[in-house]
């Protein structure tokens, strides 16, 4: 199990050597007393966008790693030192005291975040947060940092390519932390969790200060981040049924506290499209080499992070975004920006081709059409679309789903934006930002609107694409209530809805901390010798095949956690909710191959299943517990394609036996 402490160190590893790297490139494009609060940010993608074809090309080793972060922070150093002599020092933006007060609660709510990996210890047994169904995706961490990279397919073993077909770049950076450190994954994931919230509220932080002009905007980001939807409330006064028929069922669409919980490589993706439209603001206003240089990897960046931000939200919301400031340009200077932006384009797309030939190539051998479908949300319920119509349902998203879900930052948000754009006192280069903000918001949200993906029975597509509407609605919300002075109904009205939402935030980050203890509690905190174990027999590239029902009861959602944290190990099948999106079978294809791994380990295998698992789906080592069925009618025992090579009271393994 990892700990506290071990997290982190990754976390704090992260920071630093981020934030050096980042330091000089942020300076380039905000106001020197500010680019600390973009530097973690900047750092993480430019490092990994680069360090990732490096690392395709030397492997990934402890001296690898350390030459891939060694070379840029030297420099880093370098420029620093330049900018430094030819700088004259500004002071800080900040009073010390609001300062502290701003990283302390960025800390505060970071470890929330990492909270979602840490084992919850008790008498009990140990327990998981709920949320940390998601980070099942550890997997891909220890792949990369035991066989490198381009990581194979830790999930199944069968058909199908045998690469990894996901946008793993943060998975990569967590990745690279572990073989620094030599902690496991689940650690480098928890380390990683919590750099990216801490990353994220210091960027909103510091482009709210520069936008409103005002210190007091980074507090206002720190008590935004912890607010979340108004459903619970709305449900207590109301009544949940009366509310989902108005304001559709609850799904995974949620704001920043929410999904950096579940997901937190998409909200890297996101606060780095946030920060790539504020490049592409300043590379408009006065193109340059680095700065395009600089918009290319913070591309790259975010694709490989989140294809459903950076390969279909951002390019939508950049595009606009692109042609109503170049539209303001000198016309002397629109051909030199247009081959500034032509020649970013085509470094990302290089930079992300081989992750654009997986996914392609992936989506074609599933043979079900298109990947992204246009279908509205669902807001009102039947009742409700007879009697209005289903125009009714367009306006619906924009009227009710959207002020229940983002309460705290909808308003206020699009009211702060707004208040900037009409400021004439405002700089030229903060209203270009100001204007890039508000277009991409409504073209992020327009993506969550209309856009569905169809790779698997979750609309992820839409959950994410809405995150850097909600990162600018956040910085908007927090630059207007900054500048809020005679306005106390304004404020007033704010603060409520600020209130009605921090109480399902509040909520929510208390269950990534405080979890009760359920019945897989006790097995769960004693299956980390069993993975010892199979590690002991399994070498490193090859899989291993286990009930992927073990321990399901260990989230509320089932998943073969314990494997995915623990084993250090590829799957030959890991479960249906892992194959599906991780493999080019079809759903009937999943359907089959999970069928046949329950009746193998209920102890009823049809005639040659244990014969598909060997040659089929290269189940090298096989697991059996005494809760699988198998215990008792254990079909690896009768199968001359196995042998037993341990047998305990806790567990018995099997290796496949040579041909």
């Amino acid at each position: 199990m990892i700990s506290i402490i071990q997290g982190l160190i990754c976390a704090a590893l992260a920071i630093v050597l981020y934030g050096l790297i980042g330091l000089p490139l942020a300076q380039r494009v905000s106001m020197r007393p500010l680019a600390p609060w973009l530097a973690p940010a900047i750092g993480w993608a430019a490092h990994s966008a680069l360090a990732l074809p490096l690392c395709f090309l030397v492997g990934v080793s402890p001296g690898s790693v350390v030459v891939v972060f060694a070379v840029p922070l030297v420099v880093a150093a370098a420029a620093l030192g330049r900018q430094s002599a030819s700088t004259p020092r500004e002071e800080p933006p900040l009073p010390l005291w609001l300062l502290i007060a701003v990283l302390a609660g960025a800390a505060f709510i970071a470890f929330d975040f990492m909270a979602v990996d840490l084992p919850k210890v008790s008498d009990q047994g140990t327990t998981l947060a709920a949320t940390i169904f998601d980070h099942s995706k550890v997997a891909m961490i220890d792949e990369m940092a035991r066989l490198g990279v381009p990581p194979g397919n830790a999930f199944y073993g069968g058909e199908g390519p045998a690469r990894l077909s996901y946008y793993y770049l943060w998975h990569f950076s967590a990745a690279e932390l572990a073989v620094l450190t030599g902690l496991p994954g689940w650690a480098a994931d928890a380390g990683m969790s919590f750099f990216t919230g801490f990353a994220a509220i210091l960027a909103m932080a510091g482009l709210a200060i520069w936008l409103s002009g005002r210190a007091s905007a980074a507090l206002w980001i720190v008590l935004l981040s912890l607010t979340a939807s108004a459903r619970p409330v709305l449900g207590f006064l109301l009544g949940r049924d009366q509310v989902e028929q108005v304001a559709g069922y609850q799904s995974g669409l949620g704001g920043f506290l929410f999904q950096t919980s579940w997901a937190p490589q998409h909200t890297m993706a996101a606060i780095t499209a946030v920060i790539a439209l504020t490049v592409l603001a300043a590379a408009i206003a006065r193109p340059r080499w680095p700065m395009t240089l600089l918009l290319a990897l913070l591309m790259t960046a975010c694709f490989q992070s989140s294809t459903w931000i950076g390969g279909i939200a951002f390019p939508l919301m950049a595009a606009p975004v692109a042609l109503l400031l170049l539209a303001r340009a000198a016309s002397g200077e629109r051909l030199r920006i247009v081959v500034h932006l032509g020649v970013a384009a085509l470094i990302a797309l290089a930079l992300i081709s081989p992750f654009l030939y997986d996914q392609s190539h992936m989506a074609a051998l599933r043979g079900e059409g298109a990947p992204v479908a246009i279908a509205p949300v669902p807001v009102l319920n039947d009742a409700v679309l007879d009697r209005f119509g289903a125009a009714a349902n367009l306006l619906a998203y924009w009227l009710i789903y959207l002020p229940v879900e983002f309460p705290a930052i909808y308003f206020a948000g699009v009211a702060g934006l707004v208040a900037l754009l009409r400021d004439r006192n405002l700089p030229l280069g903060h209203r270009d930002v100001a204007l890039a903000f508000v277009s991409g918001m409504a073209m992020s949200l327009l993506c969550g609107w209309l856009l569905v993906s169809t790779l698997g029975e979750n609309n992820d597509l839409g959950w994410r694409a809405v995150l850097p509407a909600v990162l600018t609605l956040m910085i908007g919300a927090a630059a207007g209530l900054a500048r809020l002075k005679a306005r106390p109904f304004a404020l007033a009205a704010a603060l409520v809805l600020i209130a009605l939402s921090l109480i399902d935030g509040i909520s929510f980050g208390y269950g990534n901390i405080v979890v009760h203890a359920n019945a897989a509690s006790p097995a769960f905190a004693s299956s980390e010798p069993l993975w010892q174990a199979v590690r002991r027999v399994t070498p490193p590239a090859e899989r291993v095949a286990n009930n992927p029902d073990y321990l399901a009861r260990a989230t509320p959602w089932p998943v073969n956690i314990s494997w995915a944290l623990m084993a250090d190990r590829r799957s030959c099948f890991a479960g249906r909710e892992l194959v599906r999106p991780f493999s080019a079978l079809s759903q009937d294809r999943v359907d089959e191959t999970d069928a046949l791994f329950k009746r193998v380990f209920a102890g009823m295998p049809e005639a040659g299943d244990i014969a598909q698992l060997a040659n089929r789906l290269h189940c090298e080592t096989a697991v059996v517990v005494p809760t699988d069925g198998a215990w008792m009618r254990d079909p690896f025992a009768a199968s001359a394609l196995y042998r037993m090579v341990e047998d305990t009271a806790a567990w018995r393994i099997y290796r496949r036996a040579a041909p």
